[in-house]
């Protein structure tokens, strides 16, 4: 039976999931590079080996370029998988109880390599271990993300289920974040003294927190109480066709990645920036992500207001614009004559404005396009787009990182920060060309209703 009006409590239900996954997506992309091949001043040693083929290749982007990109593909599967499922608990709930646990483990693994020093094997173990992650990850978050589209059936309702998972997800990446003053924390109060180990200390905390929140929308919702049980009977193929169709997905799933892509950069150098560039602590790193959440939650209550009342297409193009014009002040830190903590406030506070358009707005662009094409052609795979996302979304994330971890190639260190620079504006230019792109994008009717 399908209601017209969500309750607060679905809403809140429903956030803390992506609180959950937010959790786990963001130690890893914030903390793989640093903790595996971290700067000089770190305190720590690197624990794969430094090999640069070509001059700007090195092993940590091979193995996330290849592991991201054999998951990528297994996340159509898993959309089909999903469409069609014929469960009494519904279409995308058992996914999900399935995959909560195993993601947040194999998260917490990533970072206890067997040697806490460089060794051969530590290669291995990374390359296993974030392979196993990121398909447990897709494995919850694609069907998670299809529930947006099975519990909306409106305009208004689509965007209070995205600002739900926007908060989550900013509330995840702000706990994430404090991983390095809890860092701090352990090595103050003598629990370890090795750096490596209060990491892992962190990261395991974290994991179990993120795994309770997973668990709560996977046996909190009764998916069967707001959507029918109609499912698809096509096979993974035609679905995927049916999407990739699509002329407005073409283009939305372009613009989104490169944004990504950007997204991926600039996160991944978040502690080199502070450290390297700009010479302060990473434990401040913790402060600088609060800033960003409270102005980014901030203007969540303006994007909430105006996203049913304005075109999205123009509130997406000018985001993207603004964004590449923030991503593009990292080329000039630790340059410019203002305190270290200024320049580091202006850079995060500004992306707050834009980063609350874009964690709400293309959640709800992608549910326009699933009904559009289900009220069109009467089939009911809505996984599919939201799982055609996720593909795109991981070839942005892992083309992000790959370029980040060659980009540091040019020089990570302080003094000798060049590939540093030059990710702010290779950021820059990505979501430069994600508003360039998303101008031919043309809003389906099923946005006013």
């Amino acid at each position: 039976m399908q209601q017209s009006k969500l309750p607060l409590r679905i809403l809140i239900i429903y956030g803390l999931g992506c609180f959950g996954w937010s959790i786990g997506l963001n130690i890893i992309s914030v903390l793989l590079n640093y903790i595996y091949l971290p700067p000089s001043n770190s305190g720590m040693h690197d624990l794969i080996p430094g090999t640069v083929w070509f001059g700007f290749v090195n092993i940590i982007s091979v193995i996330l370029l290849t592991g991201r990109g054999l998951d990528a593909v297994l996340d159509p599967l898993i959309a089909n998988l999903s469409d069609k499922s014929k469960s009494k608990l519904g279409r995308r709930i058992p996914f999900m109880r399935w995959a909560f646990v195993p993601l947040s483990i194999f998260c917490a693994l990533v970072f206890i390599p067997l040697y806490h020093h460089e060794h051969p094997v530590n290669v291995w173990w990374l390359a296993g271990t974030q392979m196993l992650f990121y398909f447990f990850f897709g494995l919850y978050t694609i069907p998670y993300n299809a529930l947006l589209a099975d519990l909306g059936h409106d305009a208004r309702s689509k965007v209070d289920l995205s600002t739900a998972q926007s908060v989550g997800f900013m509330a995840g990446a702000m706990i994430s974040a404090s991983s390095t003053a809890v860092v701090r924390l352990i090595l103050y109060m003598g629990i370890t003294s090795d750096r490596l180990t209060a990491y892992q200390y962190a990261i395991i905390g974290l994991n179990v927190i993120a795994a309770i929140c997973l668990a709560v929308p996977a046996f909190g919702i009764k998916e069967r109480q707001f959507h029918s049980r109609q499912h698809t009977t096509g096979s993974a193929w035609r679905s995927l066709t049916t999407a990739l169709r699509n002329p407005n997905f073409r283009i939305f799933a372009m613009a989104d990645a490169s944004y990504f892509m950007a997204i991926a950069i600039i996160s991944t150098g978040l502690l080199y920036y502070i450290k390297a560039m700009l010479r302060l602590d990473e434990s401040l790193g913790t402060g600088f992500m609060l800033a960003m959440v409270v102005i980014t939650m901030l203007f969540y209550g303006v994007v909430n207001r105006i996203g049913t009342r304005y075109s999205r297409k123009t509130m997406m193009i000018a985001s993207f614009a603004v964004a590449a014009v923030v991503f593009g002040e990292i080329f000039f830190l630790g340059h410019v004559p203002f305190h270290p903590i200024l320049q580091a406030s202006v850079l995060v506070v500004s992306f707050g404005i834009p980063n609350a358009f874009l964690q709400i707005l293309p959640n709800t662009v992608v549910a326009d396009i699933a009904h559009e094409a289900r009220d069109r052609a009467g089939s009911n795979e809505e996984a599919m787009f939201f799982g055609m996302r996720a593909f795109f979304q991981k070839i942005g994330q892992t083309a992000g990182i790959t370029v980040f971890a060659m980009l540091i190639t040019l020089g990570k260190d302080p003094g000798h920060d060049m590939g540093l620079r030059m990710s702010g504006v290779v950021g820059a230019v990505l979501c430069a060309f994600a508003a360039v792109v998303y101008i031919f994008y043309k809003e389906p009717v099923a946005r006013h209703r």
